[in-house]
C-alpha cells in the first residue's frame, strides 16, 4: 500500500509539471525539432507548398557542429516573417543562411504585420503580463524586440498561429538568429509569402577523410 501511494504521488506530480510546461503566456516550451511537418497552413501563396514543406521538413543542426556560429560579421542582415506560411527566412549578405517555421499570434492576438528593427536583445527574458501554471513569469529566452510588448523568441511551435502576439521559433533557430543578428537590423512581418530553404552548406561541416583515403593520399604524394 505504501509503494502504490507513493507512485500515485509521482504520477500526480509529473502530470502537474508537464501541465506547467504546456501552459502559460507568449512563450511556453522550446519546440521538439524532430516533429514531423504538418500540412501547410491555409494563407500561403500559390505554388509555395513545396518550398514551405522543404522549411519544416530541413533537421535541425546542434550548435556544437554549426559552423554559421564562425561566419564573418555579415555587411547586411534581415529578418522576415510570412504570418501565412508560418515560416521565416534570416538574410545575411544576399544569402538565406536560416529558415524554418514560427508560430506567431492567434486570432485574438494577432501579431502586427510592417516594417521593424530589432530594438533590444534580452538572452533570459520573461514575460511582464503572462504567468504558467506556477504563477511564474513565462520564459521568452532568446527575445528580439521590434515594437512594443512584442517580440521574436524561442518558443512552442506547432506550426500554427498559438501565440499571445510574438513570434515564436524552434530553440536551434532561436539560438542562432540571436547570435547573428544585431540592435537595428530590419525585421519585416507580413502575411503573404514563405520563406525560401537555407543553404544547409554553411550550417555543416565537411565529412572528415577516412583513414583508408589518408593512406591512400599518403602513397600518392
Amino acid at each position: 500500500m505504501h509503494h502504490s501511494r507513493q507512485k500515485f504521488q509521482l504520477f500526480a506530480l509529473t502530470g502537474v509539471l508537464l501541465s506547467g510546461l504546456f501552459s502559460g503566456g507568449c512563450a511556453l516550451v522550446p519546440a521538439i525539432s524532430d516533429v514531423p511537418a504538418e500540412p501547410v497552413q491555409p494563407g500561403a501563396e500559390s505554388g509555395d507548398e513545396k518550398v514551405i514543406a522543404l522549411v519544416k521538413k530541413t533537421p535541425p543542426v546542434l550548435p556544437a557542429k554549426d559552423q554559421r556560429y564562425q561566419l564573418p560579421p555579415a555587411q547586411s542582415r534581415d529578418l522576415k516573417v510570412f504570418i501565412g506560411s508560418q515560416t521565416f527566412e534570416y538574410v545575411e549578405d544576399g544569402q538565406v543562411i536560416l529558415s524554418g517555421p514560427v508560430s506567431s499570434g492567434n486570432a485574438k492576438h494577432p501579431t502586427p504585420t510592417g516594417d521593424y528593427r530589432v530594438l533590444s536583445k534580452q538572452v533570459d527574458k520573461r514575460s511582464g503580463k503572462y504567468t504558467n501554471d506556477f504563477n511564474q513569469p513565462t520564459p521568452m529566452p532568446y527575445s528580439l524586440q521590434f515594437r512594443g510588448p512584442y517580440f521574436v523568441h524561442e518558443g512552442w511551435v506547432p506550426e500554427y498561429a498559438d501565440s499571445h502576439g510574438c513570434v515564436r521559433l524552434r530553440y536551434e533557430d532561436a539560438r542562432l538568429l540571436f547570435d547573428r543578428i544585431q540592435l537595428g537590423d530590419p525585421i519585416v512581418i507580413k502575411r503573404e509569402g514563405a520563406a525560401r530553404v537555407a543553404n544547409l552548406d554553411l550550417a555543416t561541416p565537411p565529412e572528415p577523410p577516412s583513414l583508408l583515403a589518408e593512406l591512400f593520399s599518403a602513397f600518392r604524394s
